[in-house]
């Protein structure tokens, strides 16, 4: 797998810096912009992008499969499947706000064994294999805080998606008002996941994502030792799910979280 790991980073930036370019031209408006659903845009440079991937990937791995967010999924004859978010945050993207990214995972017989993100905006590449540690540009990440060192002013960031009822993302809120817990939401999982990792907020929650969405930022979160109580059968499943991640200090509240959507 250290091959490919090695292309999930290369390919990560590369594919950042390709969005990057596009967002120009979305600035100066010689792309487009379509509408799939309420809240779910995708742009020429969502394909583009995913499309660069995709042929690096069969370039090096022909038997490998994909899974993306905007073209048909590839089967696998290795066992191998890399799951790809070309930009994650589109809404955020194409209204020239910084938070969205690139995000690449890589599963192997059901266990995703890569995950690597990139934030383009800001240059950072966050990147782990499975036992080996997350790191964030070749430096390795600090690991998971234990329950005696909470801070006073713990933040968890939300996702929302309307694929499931309002009231499941009111309720999270409602909780963490109730625990003195502070809230964001970013618009971008694969981001706010690395902003867990990193100890920027404490936790993440999100009622329905899809994989591409989060199995990279999932396995960066377990590589710093946070805890996943929700997302980590979708390395199996390749299905969505609800996803919680969080800091070890955080366990009471992540468990009581965990019965809002099952």
């Amino acid at each position: 797998m250290q091959e490919r790991y090695k292309l999930a980073m290369s390919l990560a930036r590369e594919a950042g810096i390709l969005a990057l370019k596009r967002l120009e031209d979305l600035k100066n408006g010689s792309i487009q912009i379509e509408t799939k659903g309420a809240l779910d845009f995708v742009t020429m440079a969502d394909r583009e992008v995913e499309s660069f991937i995709r042929e690096q990937i069969f370039a090096q791995f022909p038997r490998d499969g994909i899974l993306g967010e905007e073209l048909a999924p590839t089967e696998s004859t290795s066992d191998v499947i890399w799951v790809v978010d070309p930009i994650d945050g589109t809404a955020n993207f194409i209204r020239d706000l910084d938070n969205w990214g690139v995000s690449i995972a890589c599963v192997k017989n059901g266990i995703c064994e890569i995950g690597v993100i990139y934030d383009p905006c800001r240059d950072r590449l966050f990147h782990c294999r499975r036992a080996f540690g997350a790191y964030r540009n070749g430096e390795e990440l600090p690991k998971g805080k234990s329950g005696k060192e909470a801070p006073t002013n713990p933040v968890m960031a939300l996702g929302h998606s309307r694929r499931i009822p309002l009231s499941i993302y009111i309720d999270a809120i409602t909780y963490l008002d109730e625990q003195l817990i502070d809230h964001r939401r970013p618009g971008a999982a694969a981001i706010a996941l690395t902003q867990v990792a990193e100890g920027k907020v404490d936790g993440y929650f999100e009622g329905d994502l899809n994989p591409w969405d989060c199995l990279a930022g999932i396995l960066i979160n377990e590589e710093t030792g946070n805890l996943i109580r929700q997302g980590q059968e979708m390395s199996t499943s390749l299905k969505n799910s609800p996803v919680l991640v969080g800091a070890p200090f955080l366990k009471v509240q992540l468990d009581a979280l965990s019965s809002i959507v099952k």
